[in-house]
């Protein structure tokens, strides 16, 4: 399986409480709105927004990557008030080893809820199905005690602390690795 075949028409995910779709140029107060808060950035790899410019930026990089057929996340939007509260899916997937990673960001008003936990789990049924894979990956960093709970509430098996996996805003950090595999997402179903 190519990925272009999957990321150049990304498919509108539906779930009980949001609908996952394309980002678009037209969400970039919304993105800004929840990638300025300095809570929401703490434990991602970039930086809080400064200005909706750095809104546009990220927006350009992802329809850029759709346009090309990668690898690119869609954005998470609540369906009683059809508004964007964030962002979720896939960093980047080895076709050839049928492997791919899972991150995400929420405006911090939604947190709490289960609806990332929700929208995790939509992605996965989708990796499964529409990729072909066979492992998920997801990390977070020892303190993200949140993202933790996303990973074990999608059912996702702790593997260990990768250590100084990752520069980080400057540091090294030790990241925890949770991962599902197809047989297991399979067996979950029963």
């Amino acid at each position: 399986m190519e990925i272009r075949d999957v990321f150049a028409d990304l498919p509108t995910l539906e779930t009980p409480r949001l609908r996952l779709r394309r980002l678009t140029m037209d969400d970039a107060v919304a993105v800004f709105e929840y990638a300025r808060d300095e809570e929401v950035a703490r434990y991602v790899p970039w930086p809080a927004h400064q200005s909706i410019e750095d809104a546009r930026r990220f927006l350009e990089l992802v329809t850029g990557q759709l346009e090309r057929g990668e690898v690119a996340p869609w954005g998470m939007e609540l369906t009683t008030e059809h508004r964007l509260i964030g962002s979720t899916g896939y960093i980047w997937w080895q076709p050839a080893h049928a492997r791919a990673e899972l991150g995400w960001a929420m405006a911090r008003p939604y947190w709490n809820r289960g609806l990332m936990t929700e929208a995790v789990k939509a992605c996965i049924a989708f990796g499964f199905a529409r990729m072909g894979l066979n492992r998920i990956e997801a990390r977070c960093r020892l303190e993200n005690g949140a993202s933790e709970r996303v990973m074990q509430k999608a059912g996702m098996t702790f593997e260990g602390i990768a250590r100084q996996m990752m520069l980080m805003k400057g540091n090294y950090v030790d990241l925890k690795v949770y991962s599902l595999l197809r047989e297991e997402h399979l067996g979950q179903a029963d």
